[in-house]
């Protein structure tokens, strides 16, 4: 028997057709087969095109722990009023933390769409806490010297 098919001009070599996912999880070979695309992802007609496809790129999505640990869009005096906040437990930075975290909450809130109003209100607690602590230590050493 001959077979019809005209042969192809060049030698390059042709993509192979997907086939359509299997609905068991072994391979012939008894291998799990690994799953790496989501539902969505999933081409709809197998074997339309011969190209390859790339994997569509998920939306960014807000992730507000992530926003707390990399200042991404988050306001530059709420960042230093953080970290002035972490080391105003050696007290003397503490009425710097506790002035800028307020100069930093008035900034967050005339800037809606910027990040770090958790960082102004540490800075504002340790500053007040630890700024509390170096005004009573400061009036008992006045006092003790009299």
């Amino acid at each position: 028997m001959a077979d019809d098919t005209p042969l192809p001009d060049d030698d390059r070599p042709r993509p192979r057709k997907k086939s359509p996912p299997r609905d068991d999880d072994e391979r012939p070979g008894g291998r799990a087969r690994r799953r790496d695309r989501d539902e969505e992802d999933e081409v709809e007609d197998w074997g339309a095109d011969d190209r390859p496809r790339r994997r569509r790129r998920r939306e960014e999505e807000y992730d507000p722990a992530l926003s707390m640990v990399v200042p991404l869009n988050t306001s530059g005096l709420a960042i230093a009023a953080g970290y002035l906040g972490l080391v105003s437990v050696l007290c003397v930075p503490a009425p710097f933390a506790l002035l800028l975290g307020l100069l930093a909450l008035r900034h967050l809130k005339t800037h809606p769409k910027l990040d770090g109003k958790f960082r102004a209100v540490f800075a504002v607690v340790m500053g007040g806490i630890f700024t509390s602590i170096m005004l009573v230590l400061g009036v008992f050493v006045l006092l003790k010297g009299k």
